[in-house]
């Protein structure tokens, strides 16, 4: 009995992974037009960047520039657009690596959105946490 059940547990496992990666690249041109848009207009159009914010960064970038998200976004300053090396998808969730910065995003029934922009790392060591200009709460 147990030898059927692993069986099926990797049965399914082989059946719902290529699901989630024909998902994932599927969605992977949006979260990249997403990404780069939003690294242009933080720096030109603010106001237009706004729009492209995920609720909970919205809210907080508000904050930050006291209840006005174009100065917010402004004060945080991110990084400009620049070049895309890597884009990775994954359910309802992307990591868009440009060569002086990594944003993030998620998945809405709105679209894609950005959750943080402007984000690096002290050290190459995966285990080091991000620190990002413009983020949620």
């Amino acid at each position: 009995m147990t030898t059927l059940r692993r069986a099926a547990a990797v049965a399914a496992a082989l059946i719902v992974t290529p699901a989630l990666t024909a998902c994932s690249s599927v969605d992977e041109p949006e979260a990249r037009r997403v990404a780069t848009e939003f690294a242009r207009l933080a720096g030109t159009d603010p106001t237009a960047a706004c729009a492209l914010l995920a609720p909970r960064t919205l809210e907080q970038v508000i904050q930050d520039g006291d209840g006005d998200c174009a100065e917010g976004l402004q004060s945080e300053s991110p990084r400009p657009a620049s070049t895309i090396t890597s884009v990775s998808v994954a359910i309802n969730g992307a990591q868009v690596v440009m060569d002086n910065q990594v944003l993030f995003l998620a998945h809405f029934d709105t679209g894609w959105r950005v959750t943080a922009a402007g984000c690096t790392r002290d050290a190459a060591d995966d285990a080091v946490p991000y620190q990002c200009s413009v983020k949620g709460s």
